[in-house]
């Protein structure tokens, strides 16, 4: 490794953040999509499910995180 290059590394609160905004574009787009007559046999309450679920995975990263806050206090 260079002096100039850095070492990149994915951090929890950046993954965390780009599973949450995926899971709102994924009910965002699909919504659209949906309205517009693109997905004709997807349902709403699928299109919530999947971008829901995208969301709750990467949940407890943030409860894992908040929980490491506290208790270093």
């Amino acid at each position: 490794m260079t002096e100039g290059e850095e070492k990149k590394e994915l951090k929890a609160k950046t993954v965390s953040l780009v599973a949450k905004i995926t899971g709102a574009a994924v009910v965002l787009v699909g919504s659209v999509l949906k309205w517009v007559g693109v997905f004709q046999n997807c349902e709403i309450n699928e299109l919530c499910i999947v971008g829901f679920s995208v969301m709750g995975i990467f949940g407890t990263v943030d409860l894992n995180l908040l929980a490491e806050k506290f208790s270093r206090s």
